[in-house]
């Protein structure tokens, strides 16, 4: 059984402008398989004026969770969660766009599935507590990132993610649109999201995934006196291929509005995605094909 994605790339940049995603070198990126859900609540949460009486269930593979540290998109660490291996997630990116893989043997892509090649893999994080009268808003940051970008953007392979607060969808980028491939990535020769940062295979790629967005801030109205569930989920969409990822910065979880960032990852990371869609030019049309034998 195999995944067939071919296409043709012509790129030209600027002569006057070098794009670098990461250092080669910056710290390690590292994630840590785990599915403990006091400990994975725990390094999630920031402060929680108002709120009480937590508890979590995880739904998913065992190897769909865990722990990162020093990640590459700026968060610094926290929890990830991915409809693949999440310890696979961390190296260097060897085959962004399209390849001809043997599913079974292609150890620098990231393309997991824990049932069945042509099932949707999924994970949910169901987090509830209670909310006094003092406690009006929810915040915590995230980025989300997927294999399948660039050259899925616009077709059903629509990898689904979801922020829900009391079951409304809250995963939201900058222009109020919900996070998704084809959000993020209207059509694989561009133009792309302002949102959306492209990761091209490269020796100092820290991340195999081929794209994510930048850090993006959850924002929800609480209900007061009440009960409160906050339901994270991610799942592949047509098929079990090609993984999605979605890091929650720890400690951001709480009532507090997380304060802005004071460091960014690498001035690259800002400039590719302002630039990637205007210094890129493209001289032939990508097509992509999924057919299993």
């Amino acid at each position: 059984m195999k995944l067939y994605k071919n296409f043709t790339i012509g790129a030209v940049l600027t002569s006057t402008v070098a794009i670098t995603l990461f250092s080669p070198s910056a710290i390690a990126f590292t994630i840590t398989s785990n599915d403990d859900t006091a400990l994975l609540l725990n390094a999630l949460l920031g402060t929680t004026y108002g709120l009480s009486n937590f508890s979590m269930t995880l739904d998913g593979n065992s190897q769909a969770s865990g722990l990162f540290n020093n990640d590459p998109f700026g968060l610094g660490s926290g929890i990830v969660m991915s409809t693949g291996k999440v310890s696979n997630i961390p190296g260097e990116n060897k085959t962004d766009g399209g390849i001809v893989a043997d599913l079974f043997n292609m150890p620098n892509d990231l393309s997991d599935y824990f049932i069945e090649p042509n099932i949707s893999d999924s994970v949910s994080l169901q987090i509830s507590f209670d909310a006094d009268q003092t406690a009006s808003k929810l915040f915590f940051q995230y980025v989300f990132g997927s294999e399948e970008f660039v050259e899925f953007g616009g077709s059903q392979y629509n990898d689904s993610f979801e922020l829900l607060l009391n079951g409304t969808n809250l995963a939201k980028l900058s222009d109020e649109q919900t996070v998704t491939i084809n959000n993020l990535v209207s059509d694989p020769e561009g133009p792309f999201h302002p949102d959306y940062i492209n990761n091209p295979k490269g020796p100092d790629t820290l991340t195999k995934l081929d794209g994510f967005t930048k850090i993006l801030t959850f924002e929800g109205l609480l209900l007061q006196n009440s009960r409160n569930t906050l339901t994270i989920d991610i799942k592949d969409v047509g098929d079990g291929y090609l993984d999605s990822a979605v890091f929650l910065k720890g400690g951001s979880l709480g009532t507090v509005l997380p304060p802005d960032l004071e460091k960014v990852p690498e001035p690259g990371l800002a400039i590719a995605s302002c630039l990637v869609g205007g210094l890129i030019l493209r001289q032939g049309r990508k097509s992509s094909n999924r057919s299993r034998d």
